[in-house]
């Protein structure tokens, strides 16, 4: 999940990546008797604005995302348009997964503890523009978990494999989110987001990539919830596309409209 670029690379020291572990193992046994209703993520455009990055200074990005739910199937997908803050000639990234609920399929009840369903899936990864063309591929196993409402927590496992014959095969572990954060009856959050955690393919180091987000749902302050969000998104890359010591940190501004 990720824009495979480096020409806006930054170095930050090592984040406490243990401590975002240990926060989302909490919450996932924290979670065993809440109920669970299916996550409608719907469609949604996000602009976003950054700036302090090493080598562009400033990054725009216009964001295309949909997630769908078919019956057994659902799919996920987005595509990224980003530059400099012109937007001129600028580079685009796509991701789609498409995935098999299992206990859908079946009719089986596959729930256990914390968790509310297995799928089996894949997905590609493909960026246009930048130095080179990028393509990946990805298969294997996600889980969904309980939470309480309609947001959305799970945990996609994948063997990844880069396009080339340079690169060998390795793992993706990716938690994703989308939990909304009613404060009070007019003020209410939405945090979501997601880690990557990529091996070594070959030529490229491990890298992990995480954007967290945080929302204010501005419709809710004119009775009107779900339509217009305010807020921001923190991108942390480390090693870069795989380069071992090239990091990336941004702090970027994001306006989020849905369809």
């Amino acid at each position: 999940m990720y824009p495979s670029t480096c020409r806006s690379a930054a170095r930050l020291q090592k984040p406490t990546l243990w401590l975002a572990l240990t926060f989302m193992l909490a919450l996932l046994t924290s979670l065993q008797s809440a109920a669970q209703v299916n996550y409608k993520g719907g469609s949604n455009v996000q602009l976003l604005y950054g700036r302090h990055l090493q080598h562009s200074g400033q990054l725009a990005t216009i964001t295309l995302e949909h997630f769908g739910d078919y019956g057994a199937w659902e799919h996920f997908g987005f595509t990224d348009l980003f530059n400099n803050a012109t937007l001129a000639g600028p580079d685009l990234y796509l991701e789609w997964y498409p995935k098999l609920s299992l206990s859908r399929i079946t009719g089986s009840d596959l729930s256990f503890g914390p968790l509310s369903d297995v799928l089996l899936g894949g997905g590609v990864n493909v960026l246009f523009g930048g130095t080179e063309d990028f393509f990946a591929s990805v298969v294997g196993p996600s889980f969904k978990f309980r939470i309480p409402g309609s947001g959305l927590l799970q945990l996609e496992t994948y063997y990844y494999k880069q396009n080339g014959a340079a690169y060998k095969g390795t793992y993706q572990i990716t938690p994703s989110w989308d939990i909304p954060l009613p404060l009070t009856e007019k003020v209410r959050l939405r945090f979501r987001g997601f880690m990557d955690f990529i091996g070594d393919r070959g030529p490229g180091s491990s890298q992990y990539l995480t954007q967290p987000q945080l929302f204010v749902d501005m419709g809710s302050l004119w009775a009107k919830p779900g339509k217009v969000y305010l807020g921001s998104e923190w991108r942390y890359w480390k090693n870069v596309v795989g380069i071992e010591g090239l990091d990336e940190s941004i702090l970027q501004a994001n306006i989020l409209f849905s369809l």
